[in-house]
């Protein structure tokens, strides 16, 4: 935003109107050189690293959710196993790590706050146009900083709601330990190739230690673990 005018025309009272500055700046320069405007600038661009910041975050979170409800998944249908190179009845991965119907909205929304960001801080600059100083500073919108609080607050209360959705527990939840991984992909010794097919977790007829049944990813039949039992 460039402004011909004084400071003392700019700031007579608070603007309540959308991208327009008010009478509250995080930074004011009584500088005219061009470090002043940078930093003017730098400090306008700050709060965006601070929304990628976020964003990022909320994606990790969500991330992990999603990661966990399609792992329960698999104890309750068979489904090829997500790859980066599907062959035979494999899946690919998603474009955007998540589900489109997690990734859209996200990538949506994360726009939608840098832009707000940018309506809520910009670079002010004033110049005289009867031969004067310039000066800048970090403009501040109140309307606008408003909404991005709003919207940012509704964003992490959604974000929450899922999280505190009951989702029944079908299969033992192992977030990314890639032990328990490994133990999960180890189907019978007659099920050539069960990685290449539609896989289901559950109790196999194979015995890893002797007395005790096996719980892994199988292209074969398997059924449901008994409470109680003890599994390898």
């Amino acid at each position: 935003m460039i402004m011909s005018s004084t400071w003392n025309a700019w700031t007579p009272g608070v603007t309540w109107r959308w991208g327009a500055a008010s009478n509250s700046y995080l930074y004011r320069s009584t500088s005219t050189s061009a470090v002043a405007t940078l930093w003017s600038a730098w400090l306008a661009n700050l709060p965006q690293l601070l929304v990628s910041f976020c964003y990022f975050s909320v994606n990790l979170v969500c991330t992990s959710m999603a990661g966990t409800e399609e792992w329960n998944h698999f104890a309750t249908s068979r489904k090829g196993l997500r790859v980066t190179k599907p062959s035979a009845k494999q899946r690919s991965t998603y474009f955007l790590q998540l589900p489109y119907r997690w990734s859209l909205p996200l990538t949506a929304i994360g726009g939608a706050l840098h832009w707000l960001v940018s309506q809520a801080f910009f670079l002010v600059r004033v110049d005289d146009v009867d031969g004067g100083e310039s000066t800048s500073a970090c403009g501040v919108s109140l309307l606008s900083l408003i909404t991005l609080l709003c919207v940012f607050w509704l964003l992490l209360f959604t974000i929450c709601a899922v999280g505190h959705r009951m989702m029944p527990i079908k299969a033992p939840l192992i977030a990314s330990c890639s032990l328990a991984i490994s133990a999960a992909c180890h189907p019978p010794p007659d099920d050539v190739d069960a990685h290449l097919g539609k896989v289901q977790w559950g109790v196999t007829d194979n015995e890893v230690v002797t007395g005790f049944r096996h719980c892994s990813l199988s292209s074969k039949p398997v059924t449901e673990p008994e409470e109680g039992r003890t599994y390898y």
